[in-house]
């Protein structure tokens, strides 16, 4: 009985190993986070995941979601597609933008960045890192000469100011 406790003990750690290790991997970039590629079906992120989306009930045209394996991040999902992340101050991004980051370190490393101004803040700007393709981006708001916030996704949702609007 002993060994078998251990061996459950065991597994047990390495499970929650494993997924906080996926977690800590996982770098946000216009394509996606880990395990979901923006554009994929929910269903297909849950079943990658091995974890149903939280909360269950949504609404069907635009809402925001979140799996356990990834703490500190939300997805938004239209019509039952990923299509957008926004991530908390601990998530990593492609581009190495850290929030609180000055806005003209973000320029000198990123020359390709395009700013545009604040919808809501005279002192702020969207910082978007465009994908190859254009379909998709990193985007930065950026508030008194500091990163704020940091999402990613698909075009045009990455750039909706009020969330799914």
């Amino acid at each position: 009985m002993p060994m078998l406790l251990s061996r459950t003990a065991a597994l047990l750690i390495a499970l929650c190993c494993c997924a906080s290790a996926h977690a800590e991997t996982a770098v946000l970039s216009p394509t996606g986070y880990g395990a979901i590629l923006f554009g994929t079906p929910l269903a297909d992120a849950e079943a990658a995941l091995r974890q149903t989306a939280v909360p269950k009930q949504r609404e069907y045209a635009c809402s925001f979601v979140t799996f356990r394996k990834y703490p500190g991040i939300r997805f938004m999902v239209e019509k039952d597609i990923v299509t957008r992340a926004d991530a908390a101050s601990s998530i990593r991004n492609s581009a190495g933008v850290k929030l609180g980051m000055p806005l003209e370190r973000v320029k000198a490393a990123h020359p390709e960045l395009q700013v545009k101004p604040h919808k809501y803040d005279d002192e702020g700007h969207y910082l978007i890192l465009p994908a190859e393709d254009g379909r998709a981006a990193l985007l930065f708001e950026e508030s008194k000469g500091k990163v704020v916030t940091v999402r990613a996704g698909k075009e045009p949702s990455v750039e909706y100011v009020e969330e799914c609007l």
